[in-house]
């Protein structure tokens, strides 16, 4: 898939949770298979079961998680708050599977281990075939810190304007980042690396919606060098992936991050 058709199916997700966070509607249960996509390139956000206004959301905190643990955000692994920026998290992770070809976490058991790794600020690896303009907003996306997110609407207007970008095809630089990463992707995908085509998928991670029952959680936090990596995306190569480590604290540093298993 070229980044146009995918540039186009994020402004269609975006486009959709704009809609309903402008009406206090959160999805509460947001990943990739709640997605749907005709043949035109459109994707629309389905299965709206568990969500819920953002006012009763303020009132009362649910019993229970349900969901898929890699598109959960780690204010609700940690204290079951859902809020309009938890569903940003979760287009986060929507954005990241889009761009890379791969869903978060696939090698990896979707476990308490991995819980706990996601509050000490793990995340999944950026490949370098990613434009930096949209890991830039990944990364803005899926911060630890709800209200540093972006909000729907902001994470809409950017990508629509990349998108209006390669229709008009102007000779802009982000446009130049997005050519270079598409000769990046068609050319230099490493057997190694995990792609849409290619991944081990760990028998332990789950990528249906099941309740989750983790307790005794860290408080959330981004990885010690996540405003260094922010930053240095703007000078990033297409030579380096983009990872982020969580904190080592009580010996929790996961040992194998994704593509070591």
């Amino acid at each position: 898939m070229k980044w146009k058709e995918k540039l186009n199916l994020l402004s269609c997700i975006a486009n959709d949770l704009q809609i309903m966070h402008s009406h206090n509607i959160i999805h509460c249960d947001l990943h990739s298979g709640n997605i749907l996509q005709n043949d035109f390139y459109s994707a629309y956000i389905g299965d709206l079961g568990l969500s819920m206004t953002l006012n009763n959301a303020l009132k009362a905190k649910p019993d229970e998680i349900y969901g898929i643990l890699p598109y959960i955000a780690p204010e609700v692994l940690f204290n079951k708050s859902y809020s309009l920026a938890s569903d940003v998290y979760s287009f986060a992770m929507i954005s990241y599977e889009i761009s890379s070809g791969y869903p978060p976490f696939p090698e990896i058991p979707h476990d308490i281990d991995l819980a706990r790794n996601i509050l000490y600020g793990l995340r999944p690896r950026i490949p370098s075939h990613v434009p930096k303009q949209i890991a830039r907003l990944i990364m803005k996306c899926w911060d630890a810190r709800p209200s540093k997110r972006l909000t729907s609407k902001e994470a809409y207007n950017t990508i629509k304007m990349l998108y209006n970008e390669i229709l008009k095809d102007d000779p802009t630089e982000n446009i130049d980042q997005i050519n270079k990463c598409g000769n990046e992707t068609d050319n230099s995908l490493a057997p190694n690396l995990s792609t849409k085509f290619y991944y081990k998928l760990h028998p332990g991670a789950i990528y249906t919606s099941r309740l989750l029952d983790f307790f005794d959680l860290p408080s959330p936090m981004n990885a010690l060098d996540y405003d260094k990596q922010f930053e240095e995306l703007e000078c990033y190569t297409l030579n380096d992936d983009v990872q982020y480590l969580p904190k080592e604290s009580d010996g929790l540093l996961l040992e194998a991050i994704v593509n070591e298993k």
